[in-house]
């Protein structure tokens, strides 16, 4: 991963808020200047991610070396070693937390992802994320996405286009018109025509004023199944890719496959993913 200026002040903040460089506890045992070896342990299985961030914080926090056992993306047992430490304890023991914190989170993205990623992989359907992420780690975030197999939606707002239903309650508020869809696709087709355009649809009136223009991709937000099976047999000619979003589970997969769709967006792979277990022990 490439280790950006935001993300080494996202690790210089972390280790600030941890007061990592006040350790009383390591100062008061008088321990500091020790030479240690440490090990960190998978207490579950997963998907390993965030091992370049694990390794910048060690950086940021003094002189450590570290020598790893596996590479992102890998699959890892329980008791899996996942990378050695050599250097003085202060830093290992002071970095420790926020360390294993950023690899714990990550991880968990990577391997939920995966989890979704491997139901629907036979049938060429692609996994996105959202942006749901927790803010000032949208990167690192989207980033454990796309280790665990998923694809990244767009990463902020210039991004793409993308009209949701606020924009469509807006929009007919200010022009009155029936077939705002419509208008609203020409109106940004007009003044960004080189921009990916993806557009929510809510009814079936939406989905007909949309199918007789050419967004990139039409997604349908918290529909049925039923209704969506309903929606597309009205198309005739596919035009666009179709994507399904809100709330969906893993159980809900197979049904969804059924559909013929080309994406689904999660936006719980990133806001709901549980942390994997990782400890640091000394050697």
């Amino acid at each position: 991963m490439n280790i950006t200026p935001d993300i080494k002040m996202l690790i210089k903040n972390a280790l600030l808020e941890d007061s990592s460089d006040n350790d009383l506890t390591t100062k008061g045992l008088n321990i500091s200047g020790a030479d240690i070896k440490a090990v960190v342990v998978a207490k579950q299985e997963g998907v390993l991610c965030g091992l370049d961030v694990l390794r910048e914080v060690f950086k940021a926090a003094g002189s450590v070396a570290i020598k790893t056992c596996l590479k992102d993306g890998m699959r890892f047992k329980k008791n899996s070693n996942i990378a050695y430490l050599k250097g003085k304890a202060r830093p290992i023991i002071s970095a420790e937390r926020v360390a294993i914190n950023f690899l714990s989170q990550l991880s968990g993205i990577a391997t939920f992802t995966g989890k979704f990623v491997n139901v629907v992989s036979a049938n060429k359907i692609k996994i996105y994320d959202t942006r749901k992420t927790t803010p000032t780690l949208r990167r690192l975030q989207k980033y454990a996405v796309k280790t665990g197999g998923g694809y990244n939606h767009r990463f902020n707002l210039s991004d793409s286009l993308m009209i949701k239903d606020n924009h469509i309650e807006i929009f007919k508020k200010k022009y009155g018109k029936d077939d705002y869809m419509l208008a609203m696709i020409k109106m940004l087709r007009n003044k960004y025509p080189r921009k990916e355009l993806i557009v929510e649809v809510h009814n079936l009136s939406e989905w007909m004023q949309v199918v007789k223009t050419r967004p990139d991709v039409v997604m349908f937000d918290n529909w049925s199944a039923e209704d969506i099976e309903v929606a597309l047999k009205m198309l005739k000619n596919k035009k666009f890719e179709i994507e399904i979003s809100g709330s969906i589970k893993l159980e809900q997969l197979e049904r969804i496959i059924e559909l013929g769709v080309d994406r689904v967006s999660l936006g719980r792979i990133t806001h709901s993913a549980p942390a994997i277990d990782f400890s640091l022990e000394i050697c």
